[in-house]
């Protein structure tokens, strides 16, 4: 019932209130015998505010703060019973947080210890911590965080360790694991924050085709699957998260008979300009497409050539197609030209962000990474 009414008072506020800060916690402890603590910390705000009479809400107790503090600027305050008036308990396995001040900021976190909870419990002796950064979508900037648990509390004080996030997974070729095939992963979100994280990394496939990146940003990131002379294998991962770790697999499929030996080198995609605001030329060469055929059961080896259509297309961070080009059969070992003017298949100028160009013919795919600005 308090929950309720505290929601309703929040929501009559809001219709006549000036916008409210949001996204001042920034850690909190649950441990009884180090106390129970919540840290504030608005994200880049340059200002002194008032913390007197700010309500904090858990569940079954409300209670506000009676000492005459203040944060301030870019500034850190521990919330505790010693300038609360009122009871205050954080349960250990799952509960909630609200903040609130008039006119000034609104928050709340939920967090409990089931999985993919976004925010867990923090055990005894640690805290649950606020990693916050920002990113850029479509060329607007947008303030993000993640949580993770830090085994050495730093309430009062800028949060430290963040661990960065883990994506890793196994590649199969026929669903049997195979090593020493190339991953790689690049980043898709822009990222303003510095930090020793990783924006582009590779790696191979161990003796049982398992392979693991860390130290990553909690964003998105192109991966590719390189193995032989198959065609690389590329997915975009989800969001990735410090708690949760990502795991992605990558199937080649082949014939156990017969072996496609590719004879040509493919040449990699040249966009130009790149990053770019108006247009774009996408060149590329197609050589000689001779294959090879090598049948074990009758020891038969035969050379071919064949002319290979191909086929362009642009797709958007979300994986969604957004741009075909209908080409004709290539002509080898010359070079072709594309131009790309920004816009979507039914002629709509497309945002500014990251876009991903495929090469495609029968035999391989090439994806290069294209920026567009607005």
């Amino acid at each position: 019932m308090n929950r309720i009414a505290f929601l309703f008072l929040i929501l009559s506020v809001l219709m006549f209130a000036n916008p409210l800060l949001t996204g001042v916690i920034n850690e909190f402890q649950t441990d009884i015998i180090l106390g129970q603590k919540i840290e504030f910390h608005p994200i880049n705000y340059g200002w002194e505010i008032p913390l007197v009479n700010t309500k904090v809400y858990a569940p079954g107790c409300s209670a506000f703060i009676d000492t005459s503090i203040s944060n301030p600027p870019y500034g850190y305050t521990v919330i505790d019973s010693t300038i609360l008036n009122g009871n205050i308990f954080l349960p250990l396995q799952t509960g909630y947080i609200y903040l609130y001040k008039s006119d000034y900021f609104i928050d709340e976190i939920n967090y409990s210890d089931t999985l993919h909870s976004p925010i867990l419990a923090p055990p005894p002796g640690a805290s649950a911590s606020r990693f916050a950064f920002i990113y850029f979508y479509n060329n607007q900037p947008y303030p993000s965080a993640d949580w993770y648990i830090d085994s050495t509390p730093t309430l009062g004080t800028q949060n430290d360790d963040y661990p960065g996030c883990v994506i890793s997974g196994y590649v199969y070729l026929n669903n049997n694991p195979i090593p020493n095939a190339i991953i790689t992963a690049n980043i898709v979100d822009s990222i303003q924050t510095s930090g020793p994280f990783h924006k582009a990394c590779t790696t191979y496939t161990n003796n049982d085709g398992f392979y693991k990146f860390d130290s990553l940003w909690p964003v998105r990131y192109w991966m590719t699957a390189t193995f032989g002379n198959y065609p690389p294998y590329s997915e975009l991962s989800p969001r990735l998260w410090a708690l949760w770790q990502t795991n992605l697999n990558f199937y080649f499929v082949g014939g156990e008979e017969s072996k496609f030996e590719i004879l040509s080198l493919q040449e990699p995609l040249n966009i130009y300009p790149n990053p770019f605001r108006n247009r774009t030329i996408i060149r590329y060469t197609i050589h000689d497409t001779g294959y090879k055929i090598q049948d074990t059961r009758y020891m038969i080896q035969d050379t071919r050539y064949k002319i290979q259509d191909i086929r362009l297309k642009i797709y958007d961070i979300s994986g969604r197609l957004v741009k075909s080009f209908n080409l004709e059969s290539c002509i080898m070992n010359h070079e072709s030209a594309i131009l790309w003017d920004g816009d979507d298949d039914s002629g709509r100028r497309l945002p500014s962000g990251v876009y991903f160009v495929r090469l495609e013919t029968d035999e391989f795919k090439k994806n290069e990474k294209v920026i567009l600005l607005r």
